[in-house]
């Protein structure tokens, strides 16, 4: 684990931060409990987890159905599943590009926490094409208030890559990695039992294929593969090496390794270039959506892709079994995921996080090095 660095940018200011440590309550927004609230506790009647999802379009889906699914204002009752949503109706930099309210990953999380019977109120500060740094600046005083027991942190997908993979000027891995430590030394400040949580990019299809080269060539499929896992190996040295610079990450959601798992199992096709079955984790194409598209998008997830993610987050958060759900799982049902592939997910979310992961990038060496190594 390398020193924490000093931080320039500017974290909460240390007046608002002893008010909150002396008034404002541990069991959720708002909340008048004088006793700090553990998510661990979130089984016992009473006690209310609240959780916040920060990120972009690959926490809310961008695309029907996923975007608005649980979705709701601050401004309507609040109830379990519904996910609130921090930027509705804001404007300037949180203003929403894609209609909403938003629920996204998030609304899976917290229909899995209800069938579950966990309490948790789940809130979502996404911005569309945003990175970690500029949703602090935009929303700072939304992700470090007092009352979170967890926060959970995704990145613009680019930024944890370095620029020789994606050749992007959004590619900056040292700047996420700091990024991760100023939202978490500002949540800490007003927070300082609640854990903070990075949420693992996937691969990008289309950034394999364009990485491949050439879609008609017969060696397309074999560097397309290459690559997919490449960028995978990467991804997840880059988080690892965020968690540990910073060193008060509570865990990282291995969404990339669920879904590497669901390709390696054929439960998903992994290279839609060149195959249509089985069914894609990413958006793929839809005739019908809001906002259109007009090809297909192997970047964002589709319904299967976000259900898959949703779980993983929620077993890596939580600890639960999600394998207890089965095929009448209702976000499943809800999101058109037939119920014998969602059972099967759910063993594959379960097997991402508790089990050995299928590469060790970044495990056995630094994986700060690692990638550094690939710039």
């Amino acid at each position: 684990m390398t020193n924490r660095p000093q931080i320039l940018w500017p974290t909460f200011p240390i007046v608002l931060v002893l008010v909150c440590l002396a008034g404002c309550g541990g069991g959720g927004i708002g909340s008048s409990q004088s006793e700090t609230v553990l998510c661990s506790e979130a089984h016992k009647p009473g006690f209310t987890c609240s959780v916040l999802f920060v990120g972009d379009s690959f926490t809310h889906g961008r695309y029907l159905p996923v975007r608005s699914y649980n979705a709701e204002t601050r401004d309507e009752p609040w109830e379990p599943p519904h996910v609130i949503d921090e930027n509705f109706g804001q404007t300037g930099d949180r203003a929403e590009r894609e209609p909403g309210p938003w629920g996204g990953i998030p609304g899976i999380f917290s229909e899995l926490a209800q069938e579950m019977r966990l309490n948790y109120k789940v809130h979502i500060e996404a911005i569309s094409a945003t990175s970690l740094k500029r949703n602090y600046e935009a929303a700072s005083d939304v992700i470090a208030q007092a009352g979170w027991q967890a926060v959970v942190l995704q990145e613009l997908n680019f930024k944890p890559l370095p620029s020789r993979l994606t050749m992007s000027p959004e590619s900056d891995p040292p700047h996420f990695w700091e990024s991760v430590q100023i939202i978490e030394e500002a949540v800490h400040a007003v927070a300082p039992a609640a854990k903070i949580y990075l949420s693992e990019t996937w691969p990008s299809g289309d950034l394999a294929a364009r990485l491949a080269g050439d879609t008609t060539q017969p060696d397309f499929h074999e560097k397309y593969l290459k690559a997919l896992d490449e960028i995978g190996d990467t991804y997840l040295a880059s988080f690892r090496c965020a968690a540990n610079r910073d060193g008060k990450v509570a865990g990282i959601a291995p969404l990339g390794e669920a879904w590497r798992r669901a390709w390696a199992e054929g439960l998903a096709n992994p290279d839609p270039f060149q195959s249509s079955s089985p069914p894609v984790l990413w958006y793929g194409i839809n005739a019908v959506n809001d906002p259109p598209i007009k090809k297909p998008d192997y970047h964002h997830p589709s319904a299967l892709g976000a259900y898959l993610s949703g779980l993983t987050l929620f077993v890596q958060m939580t600890g639960s079994d999600v394998r207890k759900l089965g095929a009448s799982e209702q976000a499943a049902a809800q999101l058109g995921v037939p119920g014998d592939l969602a059972a099967q997910l759910q063993r594959v979310a379960w097997e991402a996080v508790k089990r050995t992961r299928h590469t060790t990038a970044g495990r056995h060496t630094d994986p700060c090095t690692l990638v550094q190594a690939r710039q």
